[in-house]
């Protein structure tokens, strides 16, 4: 069952906007434009945390309209290299070894394989000549490949499983399997299916952008292969567009992903998950609804310039709504979600736009008073600024370009011109403003461009909604959602760290960490086999240490089951306010894999693994050990990224009703306590 709830109802959220800071520097928070991340046709730029030392790393496309060129990872200073944060060092020759040079449009970083660690998407664009290209994998060396984290290694083989409507003459291989030739600008995942792992939307424009190639969906199979399903669309629902950019994000309020996707020469299109509240798709998993979403709406396109579109709650009101690039002409509209799954566009919230030719925008809150502002990049003159008016609560325009309208110029005095494609809006420094990336193309160099607000982020992140579970008289797992709003855009929120946290009869509490579904959607599974009262609340943390908390729901279920795996305690704090994360992957039958997962504790020390049959609970450094006496120990060192990551097959011959239960120490001087101790996993044999 899943039932929504507003953040009224039961949310404890934020301070109210009322209450919240006004612009708090107006003017200058970007003076300098420096030099970094390279320079060439670079049409992208992307961050993650490739060593999970806790600060962004960055990734660049290139080569775009040109010829091929190579693609290049930047570390960050800070963290294990224990230089000064914000400041990067170009890592392409050491750990994006043998990467070929290609036309790229995209980059994307994203856990393929569950392993918590970042790998790496390219979308390739190809020419008519060659027919188009393939678009890659590289598979980070950490985790499940045991190797050392931040490292890559291509994988586009592997990638691609099989292929359903793949023509024979685009395939690499043969077979109706592996990687295959094609023209594509953007790529991105999300859990399409609800499943708990990461699904590929993958977007085509067709030689030549003349939209005659189908975007197509790809199903993880949980592992990292991505096998074609097909059909995604209903019979006639139109997938032949001229795309350069889609948004993966639940619009209606259902707790699927539903995709809006820009198309530079024709109208854009929205299509609907069908996803129903069992986990499952009829015969249409995807309906186009543009003609009633926006069409009916008179929200259509005008012109043949819209290069992009980005999602964010800009009204506040919770929903997603819109803001799309060149939408009318060269004049950019933001389209108001009215909780329907329909948009308004509205024409008078966006003040002092050029009608100049811009290629993208991105949501941050540059001033650091709680609101969503803009940045937009320009394709063929200067980058620029939008202030939002919604915690002022101004009249007029929700959004006014700095630089005009008595606002104060934002965007640095040089360094600010050329053909900019793509901007990044992340803290890269760790003082806890926003600070802007760039990627330039026609070879110029990209742009750094820090901000010195100097004011850190006091804004908690808030639920917009989240399952509440009603009584339910089975044993099966209990699947929650929880939706996020942060003042950050969507990429930055889809890093947060966000638990479930439940007990069962009032017992000890039991620590889920949710998954990253994107679109600022997370899910936690309570598992079955549970029989009493249980009770959660969700807590959401942003990477200032920011907590979001909601109330607590509480239901009853009757099973005669057993909880094969779960959660006991939520363990202690170490080195950046890390908690170390345990999991138990697989299942306890004679001769199954198993593996043992521990994320987030510090990087490179000596740990303990405890396995106790009979134990005897004890507070113990800030937290409580449950596997103790212990019956195994095993000794392990985390690896560069703080990681612990084992495999094997359960033995055989366990009694049924066995109990187990495992932990893990792991030695931490950043610690109070010097030590710091992860949640236990109580397994039970069936």
């Amino acid at each position: 069952m899943r039932i929504l709830i507003s953040l009224a109802a039961l949310a404890t959220v934020a301070t109210p906007a009322s209450a919240q800071l006004t612009d708090l520097q107006p003017g200058r928070n970007f003076p300098t434009a420096g030099i970094q991340f390279g320079g060439g046709r670079s049409e992208n730029i992307d961050i993650g945390d490739i060593d999970n030392d806790g600060d962004f790393d960055v990734g660049v496309a290139n080569g775009g309209d040109g010829t091929p060129q190579g693609n290049e990872l930047y570390l960050n200073n800070g963290g294990l290299q224990g230089g000064t944060q914000g400041t990067f060092t170009n890592a392409t020759g050491a750990r994006f070894v043998g990467v070929p040079n290609d036309t790229s449009r995209d980059i994307e970083f994203a856990d393929f394989d569950a392993d918590h660690d970042l790998d790496v998407y390219i979308s390739n664009r190809g020419s008519t000549v060659n027919g188009g290209e393939v678009s890659r994998a590289y598979i980070n060396q950490g985790g499940a490949q045991f190797g050392a984290p931040g490292f890559y290694s291509e994988g586009t083989n592997s990638f691609w499983g099989s292929l359903v409507s793949v023509p024979a003459g685009d395939q690499v291989l043969g077979g109706n399997s592996g990687p295959w030739i094609n023209f594509s600008c953007d790529c991105d995942f999300g859990d399409l299916d609800n499943d708990g792992d990461l699904d590929l939307f993958h977007s085509s424009y067709g030689p030549n952008i003349n939209g005659t190639r189908d975007s197509r969906m790809f199903l993880n199979d949980g592992a990292g292969q991505f096998d074609e399903m097909w059909p995604w669309m209903q019979a006639g629902g139109d997938i032949r567009t001229h795309t350069l950019d889609i948004d993966l994000a639940d619009f209606d309020g259902d707790y699927d992903l539903d995709v809006f996707n820009s198309s530079r020469n024709s109208q854009a299109r929205v299509y609907r998950n069908n996803l129903s509240a069992a986990g499952t798709w009829g015969g249409n998993p995807f309906t186009d609804i543009t003609q009633s979403a926006l069409l009916n709406q008179g929200a259509n396109l005008i012109g043949t310039s819209n290069y992009e579109a980005e999602f964010a709650d800009v009204d506040g009101d919770g929903d997603f709504d819109v803001w799309a690039k060149n939408y009318n002409n060269f004049t950019d509209r933001l389209l108001r979600n009215n909780g329907n799954f329909t948009f308004t566009q509205m024409n008078s919230w966006i003040s002092g736009d050029p009608a100049v030719d811009e290629n993208e925008v991105d949501f941050l809150d540059y001033d650091g008073d709680g609101d969503l502002d803009t940045f937009l990049a320009n394709f063929s003159g200067t980058n620029a600024i939008y202030q939002s008016r919604l915690v002022d609560g101004g009249a007029g325009a929700l959004y006014t370009r700095t630089g005009t309208g008595g606002a104060s110029v934002e965007v640095p005095a040089s360094g600010n011109g050329g053909t900019t494609l793509d901007g990044e809006a992340a803290d890269m420094d760790g003082d806890g403003d926003v600070d802007l990336l760039l990627s330039n193309d026609a070879n110029q160099n990209n742009r750094y461009w820090p901000n010195v607000l100097g004011v850190p982020d006091t804004h908690a992140p808030t639920f917009y909604q989240f399952t509440v579970q009603g009584n339910k008289a089975d044993g099966s797992d209990t699947v929650i959602y929880a939706q996020v709003r942060d003042n950050h855009n969507y990429y930055n929120i889809d890093y947060y760290r966000v638990n479930l946290i439940y007990t069962v009869n009032g017992g000890d509490e039991n620590c889920v960490s949710m998954f990253a579904q994107r679109g600022q959607q997370f899910r936690g599974v309570i598992p079955g086999g549970i029989n009493g009262t249980v009770a959660y609340r969700i807590e959401a943390t942003d990477d200032a240490g920011n907590k979001g908390i909601t109330g607590t729901v509480t239901y009853n279920q009757t099973s005669s089951g057993v909880t094969l795996w779960e959660n006991l305690g939520c363990g202690t704090k170490g080195l950046n306010g890390k908690v170390p994360y345990l999991e138990m992957v697989g299942t306890q039958a004679g001769g199954s894999p198993i593996t043992l997962k521990l994320s987030e504790g510090r990087n490179n020390r000596l740990s303990l693994v405890w396995l106790s049959l009979n134990p005897t609970p004890f507070s113990a450094v800030g937290g409580t050990i449950y596997a103790f006496p212990f019956n195994s120990q095993i000794f392990a060192a985390t690896n560069d990224a703080g990681h612990i990551y084992a495999s094997t097959t359960w033995p055989a011959g366990l009694p049924s009703g066995t109990d187990h239960y495992w932990q893990v120490l792991v030695d931490d001087p950043a610690s109070i306590h010097g030590l710091t101790i992860s949640n236990a996993v109580h397994g039970t044999t069936p």
